[in-house]
């Protein structure tokens, strides 16, 4: 028959990893390199925003021109409508008074 034999606990033990104290200095870096990296996106997000602006400029502008004058010719063609009523409405009324009297 095999002996057992005995095996040794602390090689299966991992052993803590030693901890590295950062100093002041190395925190303060490294925030100024997150700080950094947000700040160039926002310019960079900001550059988009402006580059898309100008790209569509005219688009809107006809788009703004079409809107105006769409609303130009129903308000010419609802005040000619409404003008026209009234005069027939006029008309009606003169006959009315007329055939009356």
């Amino acid at each position: 028959m095999i002996k057992p034999s005995l095996s040794d606990f602390s090689d299966f033990v991992e052993k803590p990893k030693p901890v590295i104290i950062k100093s002041k200095i190395d925190i303060q870096k490294e925030k100024t390199m997150y700080m950094n990296i947000i700040l160039v996106l926002i310019v960079g997000l900001g550059i988009f925003y402006l580059y898309y602006r100008k790209k569509n400029l005219d688009k809107q502008k006809k788009e703004a021109k079409q809107k105006i004058n769409q609303l130009d010719d129903y308000m010419n063609d609802y005040l000619m409508h409404t003008m026209l009523e009234q005069q027939n409405y006029n008309a009606m009324l003169e006959q009315q008074n007329n055939n009356i009297s």
